[in-house]
């Protein structure tokens, strides 16, 4: 295995970092790196800013720094790494893992969590039809996405709705969706009243099109997924050293359906020694098309704890209710034992009679 990655100073090692998006180009054995890498990288990340920014002014969300790694120039630093097997003996964990192992034998994963963005170039073959994207969250390393970097002649304008041809021919919402997951995001499905197409962690574009249509190839940032990258510290530009997860009590706790307002509000108040900023409640109806379109509300927690968030959307249809919190230092979780969607607090509804009640 050949490793092309820099050393890192004692200064580097000793000074806690703050959290960036550092990007990897992975090339499998016997691969080599294709002209113009940096250029294709460069409009990647150009264009992930642009629609990041775009999303967070959409919410009144101002206050951010965008993540990403680059050189005095304004180039996107791109780490370049030589594998050790074919790219058909890799599967996404044994990719992450190979690149991971590395990076820790050179010191690079302390308590200073980053973002890894592993962008693997499969040669002049392409990629397959699967491909390598994969996204997650690890305790250790912090947060970590695999996708291939297709090398399609053409240029990426940051004004192109994702959903155009030649971005969906490089798969950018991938790309994008997977690096969602390195933050923290899980599936967020589109709120009709948005009025803005899909979603960045929705459906991918051929689901969308089987259930929406050819018509719309927008993409956009929900207000949920804006929350919670609000508080990320890749987003507030500090070193990302959560540890344990925010112990908390809930007081309160109702859901009440307004049957005239065809909605549900969700209220109650958030004790817990990291203070709490947004409620987030999702919405998994059983009228779905799938996990993708779970619509997921927000609130903002007040200084004593209270929230109130509003489900504007139910379906005719019977679901469940999950509940959990962001909190400031960007951890979102809540049972204060797992993180994102999975860790909600449940509430079950019927729909009956054109009537909805919790159980």
């Amino acid at each position: 295995m050949l490793s092309l990655f820099l050393g890192v100073s004692a200064q580097e090692q000793a000074a806690p970092a703050p959290c960036r998006v550092h990007v990897i180009l992975f090339l499998p054995a016997s691969v080599q790196p294709p002209d113009g890498y940096q250029q294709r990288i460069n409009e990647i990340v150009d264009y992930s800013e642009a629609f990041l920014r775009r999303g967070m002014d959409r919410w009144g969300l101002r206050d951010v720094v965008m993540p990403f790694c680059r050189t005095a120039d304004g180039d996107v630093e791109v780490r370049v790494f030589r594998g050790a097997q074919k790219l058909d003996d890799y599967k996404p964990v044994t990719l992450r893992a190979e690149v991971m192992d590395a990076l820790r034998a050179e010191g690079r994963i302390n308590v200073q969590k980053q973002v890894w963005w592993i962008l693997v170039y499969a040669g002049e073959q392409g990629a397959g039809a699967d491909g390598v994207f994969l996204g997650g969250f690890g305790e250790q390393i912090g947060g970590w996405a695999t996708c291939n970097l297709d090398m399609s002649p053409g240029r990426i304008s940051p004004r192109e709705p994702m959903g155009s041809d030649f971005l969906v021919k490089l798969m950018l919402k991938g790309m994008l969706h997977e690096l969602g997951h390195g933050f923290g995001l899980p599936h967020i499905g589109p709120i009709d009243a948005d009025r803005a197409g899909n979603t960045l962690m929705g459906a991918t574009h051929v689901n969308w099109r089987r259930v929406r249509g050819e018509g719309d190839r927008r993409v956009y940032l929900s207000e949920a997924a804006a929350a919670v990258l609000a508080r990320h510290p890749a987003f507030r530009g500090v070193p990302d050293d959560r540890g344990r997860l925010p112990a908390f009590s809930l007081e309160g706790l109702e859901c009440v359906v307004e049957q005239r307002q065809r909605r549900f509000v969700v209220t109650g108040t958030v004790k817990s020694d990291e203070p709490a900023a947004y409620a987030l409640v999702a919405d998994e109806s059983e009228a779905l098309p799938g996990e993708y379109w779970t619509k997921t509300y927000v609130g903002k927690v007040d200084e004593d704890g209270s929230f109130r968030v509003v489900v504007s959307e139910p379906a005719a249809a019977g679901g469940t209710l999950r509940i959990w919190f962001v909190f400031e230092d960007g951890d979102h979780t809540g049972d204060g034992r797992q993180r994102s969607r999975p860790s909600g607090i449940a509430r079950s509804y019927t729909f009956d009679n054109g009537r909805w009640s919790f159980e």
